[in-house]
């Protein structure tokens, strides 16, 4: 797993401590460094690669505001304030997420994991590059199924289904083929720009989406559920492609 390099800008001793502590209980974030004010914050991003900044505002040097509107080149940027005056504006900044003081480790978590969806959503976004310029080859996989390998194309697949320890991969034209394949290794296959997960039990291609209600889309008369935690990542992958 990559890990999210982080670092955290407070002038609150406490308040680092507690931002140390809670960034060192998630698996896929990884502290950088901490500062106590936001001068040494901006001399140590022009030399260092930085994913993610926790970014308090109210500070005596040089407020998380100012920083922000003096950067050209922003990482994600989670603010930590007291005060929640600044909300408007720090979404004008283009923030991920607003945290309040005292802030609990279960809204910290709502929002570290928001920013992971957004890094792996550039990812498939550059994926999607590559992917454009590759040959027609690509447009069919093989599949192991009843002690052979089955051919599909991909803009054949309604949806993808799991069930239990195997796969039910839905098509147009050769109808249910099943497969003792997992998620992972199906999604190494097909091409990551046009598939998302929006269920713990589905896959589904963008371009097959014929409606999408608050808790369901429906592809070819069958109704789908979305996660509550798949929400946030699908609605945004849709207003990437300018569908939402």
């Amino acid at each position: 797993m990559t890990k999210i390099k982080c670092i955290a800008v407070d002038d609150e001793p406490l308040a680092l401590e507690q931002m140390k502590a809670f960034i060192s209980k998630v698996n896929f974030l990884e502290l950088t460094d901490l500062f106590g004010n936001a001068s040494d914050a901006l001399g140590f991003i022009k030399q260092n690669s930085v994913d993610l900044m926790f970014l308090d505002i109210e500070m005596e040097d040089l407020s998380g505001i100012e920083m922000l509107q003096s950067m050209e080149n922003k990482p994600f940027v989670i603010l930590t304030t007291a005060y929640d005056q600044y909300a408007l504006q720090g979404y004008e900044l283009q923030v991920t997420d607003y945290l309040l003081k005292p802030i609990s480790y279960k809204r910290f978590l709502k929002a570290v994991n928001r920013v992971y969806d957004l890094l792996n959503a550039n990812k498939n976004k550059q994926t999607n590059q590559e992917l454009s310029s590759k040959t027609t080859t690509d447009n069919f996989i093989f599949i192991k199924t009843d002690y052979k390998l089955q051919k599909i194309e991909i803009n054949d697949i309604l949806f993808i289904k799991s069930m239990s320890n195997y796969l039910i991969i839905n098509t147009i034209k050769t109808g249910a083929v099943y497969t003792l394949m997992n998620f992972k290794e199906i999604e190494e296959l097909i091409p990551s720009e046009e598939f998302i997960r929006i269920h713990k039990s589905y896959l589904i291609p963008i371009s097959k989406i014929d409606s999408i209600n608050k808790s369901s889309i429906i592809i070819a008369d069958e109704s789908i559920p979305i996660g509550e935690s798949y929400k946030q990542l699908l609605f945004e992958r849709l207003k990437m492609r300018g569908l939402a």
